[in-house]
């Protein structure tokens, strides 16, 4: 009898599990990405679906009490209220016949998977529909605002459209600073990637405008000439406009009337980071590629090694020197320094523009391209957030050499 009931046995713990499995809530989509919306944040297309993998986790930002996650397809929808260092698990259910089984993880020991969303507020009540924030254009040709963090005493902000995050520089913690370090994370720069420090639950303060619960990368600059960067993810959501006539930016939260002078090009977003589309054009011959839109660069023009080969670049242009850079991850770059016949950006065309093509690729980066702010500077640009586009018009800048500084 007893060799007959063991195996009976099984057979209902197994169907028990497998009923079990059957009876995870399910969440519809006809596409590969969903929106998540956590606490106040929410990310909208940012979680790709993965059928593939045995439990794909969503890691929630660390939480007091209670907090109610949704996940959210263009045809479904569903929530947990959930608790700390708890396990919540379901089925996404893609185009009604693949499983992705999903996990939220609330352990507060382990990374989020996504960065909080950051909103400011106004230490001051105003009724205008916009806000104005003050910089200076420095001779790195970057964009610097002064600001403080944690109630410090001032500090340099360097805004950087490049970054999707913020950023200290290591060498001010606990010195012009009081940060508390309390976990670590994987950083991409242009040099590679690196593992830095992170501080979470941070204030700052610029202007009259401030910023809280704001994680913050510790990273070891090497002579920066700012403090802090400040990514453009701090106004996401927003219109914002760069004015380096007035030297002011203006954040909006529609769009404003443009002049005809604009012109619009989309963007999109690679790996975090706003990208346009450029054209280089050598000898009537066009290459064509996304480019990251980076204010916190302090060059021109940057293509990858793998991008000049596919373009046959490499001795197409008369070299007139080599550039040595450091990224984030305090690598050396090695670039040829060329001159570009033609560069267009949208309705604009520049001429004999300095391109720096890198000798090697560069491990573990896929997307080398960039323009840096020595010829963003010479546009006043209004970047929407909301809807992917950047509208550029050429400012009193426009004409200014490239080589001088």
């Amino acid at each position: 009898m007893k060799s007959l009931i063991y195996p009976l046995f099984l057979l209902i713990i197994a169907t028990q599990f497998a009923f079990a499995q059957e009876k995870l809530p399910i969440l519809k989509t006809d596409k590969n990405t969903i929106s998540i919306k956590e606490g106040n944040s929410d990310y909208k297309d940012e979680w790709t679906i993965a059928p593939e993998v045995k439990s794909d986790v969503f890691v929630t930002q660390r939480f007091t009490g209670t907090k109610i996650i949704t996940f959210y397809s263009e045809i479904d929808s569903i929530s947990f209220t959930v608790k700390p260092n708890k396990k919540y698990d379901f089925i996404i259910l893609l185009n009604g016949k693949y499983k992705a089984h999903t996990q939220i993880n609330t352990d507060s020991k382990q990374n989020p998977s996504l960065e909080p969303k950051l909103f400011y507020t106004r230490l001051t009540k105003t009724d205008q529909a916009t806000d104005t924030i003050p910089f200076t254009l420095g001779i790195d040709n970057r964009i610097h605002m002064k600001g403080k963090v944690n109630y410090s005493d001032t500090l340099d902000f360097m805004f950087d459209t490049g970054a999707s995050s913020c950023v200290i520089t290591s060498s001010l913690i606990n010195k012009k600073v009081k940060i508390n370090l309390d976990g670590n994370q994987e950083n991409t720069g242009t040099d590679g990637k690196a593992i830095v420090g992170t501080s979470s639950k941070n204030t700052i303060e610029i202007n009259d405008l401030k910023w809280e619960n704001v994680s913050l990368l510790s990273i070891d600059y090497q002579k920066p000439s700012f403090d802090l960067v400040l990514g453009w993810i701090a106004f996401e959501g927003k219109i914002i406009e760069i004015d380096y006539e007035k030297s002011i930016l203006i954040v909006h939260q529609s769009l404003p009337k443009l002049s005809t002078e604009y012109s619009k090009l989309d963007f999109k977003l690679i790996e975090g980071i706003p990208y346009i589309k450029l054209k280089l054009i050598i000898n009537g011959k066009v290459s064509e590629s996304w480019f990251d839109f980076d204010t916190g660069s302090n060059g021109t023009l940057v293509v990858g090694q793998k991008f000049a080969k596919e373009h046959f670049l490499n001795n197409e242009m008369k070299q007139i020197g080599t550039i040595t850079s450091v990224g984030s991850a305090g690598k050396e770059i090695i670039s040829n320094l060329v001159m570009l016949p033609k560069l267009k950006i949208g309705d604009f065309e520049m001429y004999q523009i300095p391109l720096s093509i890198q000798q090697k690729e560069i491990e573990n980066v896929e997307h080398n391209e960039n323009i840096g702010n020595k010829i963003l500077k010479r546009f006043n640009a209004v970047i929407d957030f909301k809807h992917h586009h950047i509208y550029l018009k050429p400012n009193n800048l426009f004409y200014d050499q490239m080589l001088k500084n």
